[in-house]
């Protein structure tokens, strides 16, 4: 437990609020498709068992990421990404007046970024079971 501990440095941080909030609102997107198509009557209807539902998948994805830190190669879907261009801001750049590099995702080495995808799955899974008890 303390070398994940240590393993946390301060440039994890922007990603790790990157993928915490798309895939929380990829999470709620999907579960409020469910609750949208099933009828009243089934169990998925109730947000509180979607929220169950939910932090399994992300119990799972933790699971997973974390198996994939100890070593394991799970072969993981490649989605072509096309590089988009940035729009010219007429102010400047926020980044222009700091000292150090924002560092993407993209630009953490395999280890940081299967650590960043074992927190996010980690605390989504935490937030999903915390609202199934709740509600």
């Amino acid at each position: 437990m303390k070398k994940w501990i240590n393993r946390f440095h301060r440039d994890l941080l922007r990603p790790l609020i990157y993928k915490i909030f798309t895939r929380g609102i990829l999470a709620l997107f999907a579960a409020q498709l469910v609750h949208f198509f099933v009828p009243a009557g089934w169990p998925l209807s109730s947000f509180s068992n979607l929220a169950l539902l939910l932090g399994g998948l992300f119990l799972l994805f933790t699971v997973l990421a974390w198996l994939r830190m100890d070593g394991l190669n799970l072969p993981q879907l490649k989605l072509p990404r096309m590089k988009r261009k940035d729009p010219p801001f007429l102010t400047g750049d926020l980044a222009d007046h700091l000292d150090d590099d924002l560092v993407s995702f993209d630009d953490l080495d395999a280890e940081d970024q299967a650590f960043c995808v074992f927190l996010a799955d980690a605390l989504l899974a935490l937030l999903c079971l915390g609202l199934a008890l709740v509600l």
